[in-house]
């Protein structure tokens, strides 16, 4: 029903999309590769990507089922897990989907915020397995904001929506003695992706 309606309105929305020059074997492509993005911009790129087989990283909180059931109707795979509740089995999960040439999406702020403050888990798994992330950011008009600690955004019938892609940028192996120069990097490429999609 949940997964109905949001394909209902979904279906209306325009997109426009800047930077798709960064995408050349990633989108659509088999290249291994790290979706970086806001909590709160899921709704819309699940759409845009819908059936290319991305796995996801969703958090095991009640509040995420409906998000995760509509990820799953859309053709991506699912592993469930925070940083306070299995979220090593999570991670573990996504170095196997990427070393096995996959590619997974992450939401930077997750699983509870502090909103739009990016934290080490895409950059862990960079780290790993040697996969490039792809910073990616969402504005649409108009649109609503949910009353969520992420502000989910929900793109209104008819909604232009904006999608900027970042250059794909890897993490040194340096970086295993301290993630945060990295998770600084991607935390900048975020906010650059962001001011790109609010035009």
């Amino acid at each position: 029903m949940i997964s109905s309606l949001i394909r209902t309105l979904a279906a209306t929305w325009r997109f426009e999309v800047v930077g798709r020059e960064h995408l050349v074997g990633f989108w659509p492509g088999s290249q291994p590769a790290i979706w970086a993005l806001w909590h709160g911009h899921f709704l819309p790129l699940l759409w845009l990507h819908r059936y290319g087989g991305t796995t996801l990283l969703i958090s095991r909180h009640p509040d995420a089922n409906p998000l995760a059931h509509v990820a799953g109707q859309w053709g991506y795979r699912t592993l469930r897990g925070s940083s306070t509740r299995g979220g090593v089995c999570a991670l573990l999960g996504l170095i196997r989907s990427l070393r096995r040439g996959g590619q997974v999406a992450i939401a930077a702020d997750g699983p509870r915020g502090p909103r739009e403050h990016a934290k080490p888990g895409a950059v862990a798994a960079a780290l790993s397995t040697g996969a490039p992330i792809i910073p990616v950011a969402v504005a649409a008009h108009p649109a609503w904001r949910l009353g969520s600690w992420d502000g989910f955004l929900v793109p209104a019938p008819g909604a232009s929506v904006r999608v900027a892609y970042g250059v794909p940028f890897s993490v040194p192996a340096t970086g295993r003695r301290d993630l945060r120069p990295a998770t600084s990097r991607l935390q900048e490429r975020l906010e650059q992706v962001a001011h790109r999609a609010a035009g």
